[in-house]
């Protein structure tokens, strides 16, 4: 559902039709409402797989740093994946900290990357690239902001528009408490969400993403990769 139809069915629901298209400051409003509902369900889940996006790059001869893609989640590690095809290899993600020990000095050593690090924006590779070397990634990606437009859409599948307003009605009735009640409201929406989880955990059950790195004894050890954090 694009953004003007979330605001016209939002405005509907609560007995607003109205107000469709002559109260331009309650339309503000509820795309407040909405946007926040939006960006809430992003950050219940460490992995929605429709927030899932890709990006090929190349490497160049003796550069180990890269930008990460500007779409890129950063409110944690969010590349869940990353693969060159030369060798061919998966690379596995380090800690900064352990990057540094490994190599004070990365630009020593040359050849196919297996190792990577985050800081920042910027994506580390090691060993050094010697070459051009096509990589692959896999992330996931920041939600998309809606609009008041018929051409702004979210990234949320279409099948749960319904908990997107759902969510929106929780703000509104505590905006307007006389138009119904919030806590009812907010049960009907943590039930959407949570029905939202099952069925995108249905889609990772044969997918066990992890990363690797050794602890404090040297001992190599595997983590979930939800656990990273960018600049660790």
């Amino acid at each position: 559902m694009d953004g003007k139809s979330f605001i016209d069915e939002l405005m509907m629901d609560v007995g607003k039709i109205q107000n469709l298209t002559t109260d331009a400051n309650l339309r503000s409003i509820a795309l407040r409402w909405l946007r926040r509902v939006i960006k809430d369900i992003s950050a219940r889940h460490p992995h929605w797989t429709w927030l899932e996006s890709t990006q090929t790059f190349p490497t160049l001869n003796e550069i180990m740093s890269y930008d990460l893609p500007l779409d890129i989640d950063l409110s944690g590690h969010k590349l869940f994946d990353l693969r060159q095809y030369t060798t061919p290899a998966k690379l596995v993600y380090i800690s900064q900290r352990r990057f540094d020990e490994l190599q004070p000095d990365p630009t020593i050593q040359t050849g196919a990357p297996l190792y990577y690090t985050i800081f920042a924006t910027s994506l580390k590779l090691w060993p050094v690239p010697d070459a051009a070397i096509i990589m692959y990634m896999r992330y996931i990606k920041t939600i998309a902001v809606i609009s008041d437009s018929e051409t702004s859409t979210t990234d949320i599948p279409a099948k749960f528009d319904e908990v997107v307003l759902d969510g929106a009605k929780v703000h509104a009735f505590k905006y307007f408490p006389e138009w119904g009640d919030s806590r009812e409201q907010k049960q009907i929406y943590e039930g959407g969400v949570l029905e939202m989880k099952r069925d995108n955990n249905i889609s990772l059950d044969s997918e066990n993403f992890s990363y690797s790195d050794r602890d404090s004894a040297g001992v190599l050890k595997e983590y979930p990769y939800q656990n990273q954090r960018i600049g660790s």
